[in-house]
């Protein structure tokens, strides 16, 4: 069996070329796709406040991260309005603000509120320092910014229209659903071995010589594991020490969730592998049955979006739905092992019936 493994990562060493594309491939579109969709409001700024005042408003204004800040002189502030590069501009006095706002721009009233809270902070903050006796101003100007950076209680929202308490990550969700897809054609390489070993009577040489045929079965779908699950892990580092993305503390956990997933499609794959005769059935199968996977299983959108009952049913075949409720469980969602039970146990019983099905085609049409 090693030798067998050892014969095939040699082969694998010798053209890596289509597993390296693959991978970058998978890294391009995961950083578009979670980029692109997470854009900010861009607003210009212009004040008239000194410096020390407009660094702790401007500090104020980076904690919303949904907006993105530039500062302008006046002049050209109003005419970023005006050309339509931006659809509101700020002007930041002593006293208050003013909003200069496009005709179409819906969300003033919101960015206001946002705004005079944060105007409010500093006129207390500002009142209470003034109405102390200057020996204890330093004493109390520290006092207040410790309790604004570890306040005694925090205050939770809870979206009433979202019950159901779903939590929603673009840049995990494109991360997960493009890698899991991706992935299906890179197992699915590993799977075809055996059946072009079958089409050139090398898996007769093989099973008719002292290694056990289970070995050989085990050796070739164990190699397909170590690929599939070897680049998930690779995107993953990547993305998590390198570009930086948030993985709510489940990073190591998301990479023992995905096992049962790559474990699935491994299965799948033999399933497959066992109605196709030729390699070229076999990759064309692959590639037809991947992207409806995906599509159902929530890789391109998120499953929360969609309304169809039938859609919804049709999901529940898909394995890339519950790779993806594991991985966001033990990311975004930070669910409960008894939450996890059910798409892992799903998993686990495709995986099964898929080898189970799939070997023993397999063995019949080597008997025939």
């Amino acid at each position: 069996m090693m030798n067998i493994l050892k014969t095939k990562f040699l082969l694998f060493r010798r053209k890596p070329a289509a597993y390296i594309v693959t991978t970058i491939i998978i890294c391009i579109f995961t950083y578009l796709m979670g980029q692109g969709q997470v854009t900010k409001e861009p607003i210009a700024l212009f004040s008239t406040l000194n410096n020390e005042q407009q660094s702790v408003i401007m500090k104020e204004l980076k904690k919303l991260s949904q907006y993105d800040f530039t500062m302008y002189e006046e002049d050209e502030a109003i005419k970023e309005v005006k050309d339509g590069k931006v659809d509101v501009a700020i002007s930041l006095k002593d006293d208050g603000y003013k909003l200069i706002v496009a005709p179409d721009f819906m969300n003033a009233p919101m960015l206001g509120n946002e705004l005079n809270g944060i105007y409010s902070q500093i006129l207390i903050k500002h009142a209470i320092i003034q109405s102390t006796p200057d020996e204890q101003k330093g004493q109390i100007t520290s006092k207040i910014e410790k309790i604004q950076d570890e306040p005694s209680f925090n205050i939770g929202y809870k979206n009433l229209g979202n019950e159901n308490g779903i939590k929603f990550d673009q840049k995990l969700r494109s991360l997960f659903g493009f890698t899991l897809f991706m992935v299906i054609y890179t197992i699915a390489s590993g799977v075809n071995h055996i059946v072009m070993e079958r089409r050139d009577r090398i898996w007769e040489r093989i099973t008719v010589s002292a290694i056990p045929k289970w070995k050989a079965y085990l050796a070739n779908l164990t190699y397909s594991f170590l690929l599939g699950y070897l680049q998930i892990t690779l995107v993953l580092s990547i993305f998590y020490f390198a570009v930086g993305v948030d993985f709510y503390g489940g990073y190591w956990k998301s990479l023992i969730v995905v096992i049962p997933y790559v474990l699935c499609i491994v299965s799948l794959s033999i399933f497959i592998a066992a109605i196709a005769n030729t390699p070229g059935k076999f990759n064309a199968f692959m590639t037809v049955l991947a992207v409806p996977l995906a599509m159902l299983g929530g890789a391109y959108w998120p499953l929360e979006i969609v309304t169809s009952k039938i859609m919804l049913a049709l999901s529940k075949i898909s394995p890339i739905k519950y790779g993806i409720d594991l991985l966001n469980g033990v990311t975004v969602n930070s669910s409960s092992l008894s939450d996890l039970l059910l798409p892992f146990s799903i998993l686990m019983f495709m995986t099964i019936i898929f080898m189970g099905i799939g070997i023993n085609v397999l063995e019949k049409k080597e008997q025939i």
